[in-house]
């Protein structure tokens, strides 16, 4: 399957959000943001955002990685963590996922944390989500594991 990978350009905004709307997800776009898409054939296919809840926010959120149905099971979303990451290599990256992720997040270099390890604008949203799901958990990305 040839696939690219690209940083999402202003002029994917749209194309992205109909993406998310098809799929039955609702993302939205948090602030300081690097949304990454995976294509084939110039359809969006699948898509993630990391995005700096402030300023020179030293913890990136990663959120939204959703894949179109018929293209899951590819490990399309593992190019896509992964691309995401070697783009952040440097930066502290935190994600939410429910426990049924472990495993994917653990082979894409990413560690259970502890919300204590968040930063405020962080925890803050965590806190939020963990009152609907209380099998969420906080991963965080081994910085000296990246490949």
């Amino acid at each position: 399957m040839n696939t690219e990978i690209t940083i999402a350009s202003k002029s994917d905004k749209k194309s992205l959000m109909r993406f998310y709307k098809q799929q039955s997800y609702s993302a939205s776009l948090l602030g300081y943001d690097n949304t990454y898409v995976i294509k084939y054939s110039s359809e969006i296919i699948g898509a993630v955002i990391l995005s700096g809840l402030e300023e020179n926010n030293s913890q990136l959120f990663l959120h939204a990685l959703v894949i179109k149905q018929e293209f899951r099971q590819k490990k399309l979303a593992s190019q896509l963590v992964q691309h995401a990451l070697f783009q952040h290599a440097n930066q502290s990256i935190i994600c939410f996922a429910d426990e049924s992720l472990s495993n994917f997040y653990q082979i894409n270099n990413f560690s259970q944390a502890t919300d204590d390890q968040l930063m405020t604008p962080l925890l803050t949203r965590y806190l939020g989500y963990k009152k609907t799901n209380n099998t969420l958990l906080v991963f965080s990305r081994n910085l000296n594991k990246t490949r």
